[in-house]
């Protein structure tokens, strides 16, 4: 009988390739919080006609994260694009489980305008009360920067093209704070000062949302927009409500 196991492949967006570089390609698969046993595993790539760029390449497995890195060469003369398909197929159990995520050929990736010390100069007790240190606080700043990036990238737009990062700061900032003080809420018990002030920082994140504005490099070539375009897909204007992003 197949193994019909609902693993969970934790694709944290779409997979940027970098065009011309050695981009790393991975994925970590569990399920019930265990990795499984992984026999082999193979990827696949596939442009955005669809047509077969890399065709069951041996990939590597360790504690469950499926990883394969695609060269330089391989990309070094594709056009740049979303579109693109990225397939993992791990043997588990004697049976293939195809893994698929989309993919974007990119000049370059876009990386989170906020470290944790940013954070701590908002809150200063912050480090303090994580279990190490400030550095425990990096987890809450990926998932924000992974739940911002997956939400533009869901309402259309290709955030690896923003070339003014900072706006993100405010938002990305609010929201592993709130992901921090929750945390300790629960630690800690009884939620408290912590519960209110994540609720307080929480009510404020759609205004800061819709008040990101970036310059574009729409066709990825260091050209970059005049104009600054907003992250939020819905915008008011006198003629009625718009939905459609700007190039």
């Amino acid at each position: 009988m197949a193994d019909l196991t609902p693993y969970s492949a934790r694709w944290t967006g779409p997979v940027l390739i970098q065009r011309g570089e050695d981009t790393t390609v991975s994925v970590a698969i569990e399920h019930a919080g265990t990795a499984p046993t992984v026999s082999a595993v193979v990827l696949s790539l596939f442009d955005s006609s669809g047509n077969t760029v890399l065709d069951g390449e041996t990939a590597s497995e360790s504690g469950g994260t499926l990883s394969y890195t695609v060269s330089a060469a391989t990309t070094s003369s594709a056009t740049l694009g979303a579109g693109w398909l990225v397939r993992f197929t791990a043997t588990i159990g004697g049976d293939d489980h195809p893994f698929f995520n989309d993919a974007a050929l990119c000049a370059s990736r876009l990386y989170p305008p906020v470290g944790t010390t940013d954070l701590t100069n908002r809150y200063s007790r912050l480090a303090s009360l994580q279990t190490t240190g400030a550095s425990d606080l990096q987890k809450f700043i990926t998932d924000a920067w992974t739940e911002l990036t997956t939400r533009m990238y869901s309402e259309g737009l290709p955030f690896w093209r923003m070339r003014t990062p900072s706006t993100m700061r405010p938002w990305l900032t609010a929201q592993a704070l709130v992901y921090a003080l929750n945390d300790l809420a629960l630690t800690l018990g009884g939620g408290g000062p912590y519960r209110e002030e994540a609720a307080r920082i929480e009510a404020t994140l759609p205004k800061l949302y819709g008040q990101i504005r970036s310059l574009m490099d729409s066709d990825e070539d260091n050209h970059v927009s005049q104009e600054r375009q907003p992250v939020s897909p819905v915008l008011i204007l006198s003629s009625g409500r718009s939905t459609r992003y700007r190039g």
